[in-house]
């Protein structure tokens, strides 16, 4: 994180951690009292060959996702080794986490919503960019969960300001989903 200039009150404030392996947390959760079922069912743990429990997160950055009641919905998850695993994973869908309706960083555009109007919002493709942006000053930057915005989350942009702005990723990818999100974001009466 220091290597990426995120300052400690950046990781406070986003509640950044880490998953040094793929065991404690099975193991402390378990010593809470939880059966290894329901950690599987909460998308923080899946089961290998052998039949073991295991952290699906296990040696990554750690990522909380919140709501805009403030409240932990999910998390994402970035790798900090080299493996043959996708460089960022978010939890599975769960009853409280549905991706396709979920916009990383809502509860800090609720908190500046309630200080003051909002005129615009930043759209980033993923969570350090919404966290560089926040450091950088512009307290109305969110991200889509990934390059495929959908209607659901276009309406809730919707419920905060009238214009957004697409931040994603400047590749092939990043401009085939500015183009797509342009059309979702205006079919749901947004000014892009």
């Amino acid at each position: 994180l220091k290597r990426r200039g995120i300052h400690n009150r950046a990781i406070k404030r986003f509640a950044l951690g880490y998953s040094p392996d793929y065991n404690q947390l099975v193991d402390y959760l378990k010593s809470q009292g939880h059966i290894e079922d329901d950690l599987v069912m909460a998308g923080l743990c899946s089961k290998n060959k052998e039949g073991r429990y295991y952290d699906v997160f296990g040696t990554r950055l750690m990522i909380p996702i919140i709501n805009n009641f403030n409240e932990v919905i999910g998390f994402g998850g970035r790798s900090l080794v080299g493996t043959d695993f996708a460089k960022y994973r978010n939890t599975s869908a769960t009853m409280v986490f549905d991706k396709s309706k979920t916009i990383y960083a809502i509860n800090e555009l609720k908190k500046a919503k309630q200080n003051a109007r909002i005129e615009y919002i930043i759209l980033c493709e993923g969570y350090m960019d919404v966290i560089a942006m926040q450091m950088a000053g512009y307290n109305t930057a969110v991200a889509s969960m990934g390059t495929s915005l959908t209607y659901e989350q276009a309406k809730i942009l919707n419920r905060y300001a009238p214009l957004v702005y697409i931040c994603y990723d400047g590749d092939a990818a990043g401009q085939k989903a500015t183009l797509r999100g342009l059309d979702i974001l205006e079919e749901n009466g947004l000014e892009v």
